[in-house]
């Protein structure tokens, strides 16, 4: 575990744009940080998505992502460096999942739109009720404004409203995943967050409220 007042002095200058401690940071980082995204996502792959066990195993995707996430810093308040390195376990394993369900979506439209008949009975067989279309397209543009949002603000902020409003996670947990100080700093930052959010959609016209 590398020493934390220079890691700290690295993650500031780092966030704030300095390319070579962005190298440092990655460098300090990288071994702890691979065997934890190695340890949670090993099981999902080999379950769920086996396709990338050979990219995984064969292609140093940890790395490049962990300084893409490094690159992307902005947040510098961490107790230490070991929930600092949980935090970026975290946000390297959320993005690898991410490239996972965007690369398999992407694979099931090229699919449906091969496999849709466009001629005889089982092109007109489904239900093409007027009011279904419409209601996808109304919940389809509230889903992109939730996204707009949330794009603009910063990472921590994003992975913890997701953390705690879609995969329901405790606060103890959104604590260990994000390297808050303790539960209770992670419920603030999780309130701020919301209201930061919700001002956002308020602004775009969006004007349900959020539960957490």
């Amino acid at each position: 575990m590398s020493d934390w007042p220079a890691l700290h002095a690295d993650i500031v200058a780092a966030a704030g744009g300095d390319v070579v401690a962005q190298e440092r940071l990655v460098a300090a980082c990288y071994q702890d940080v691979k065997r934890l995204v190695h340890r949670d996502l090993e099981r999902d792959f080999r379950q769920k998505h086996r396709w990338m066990v050979p990219l995984f195993s064969t292609h140093d995707v940890v790395h490049e992502v962990l300084l893409a996430v490094v690159r992307d810093l902005a947040d510098t308040q961490f107790a230490g460096a070991a929930p600092f390195f949980a935090y970026l376990g975290t946000l390297v394993r959320h993005r690898l999942l991410d490239a996972v369900r965007c690369h398999e979506a992407a694979c099931r439209d090229g699919r449906r739109q091969v496999a849709e008949p466009t001629v005889g009975l089982q092109a007109v067989a489904t239900d093409r009720r007027e009011a279904t279309p419409t209601l996808a397209a109304s919940l389809g543009e509230r889903a992109g404004l939730v996204r707009a949002a949330l794009a603009e603000l910063p990472e921590r902020q994003r992975r913890l409203l997701e953390l705690r409003l879609l995969e329901d996670a405790t606060f103890p947990a959104i604590k260990e995943a994000l390297g808050y100080a303790s539960d209770e700093t992670a419920r603030v930052a999780f309130h701020d967050a919301q209201a930061r959010l919700l001002v956002k959609l308020r602004v775009r016209g969006f004007g349900k409220t959020m539960g957490g």
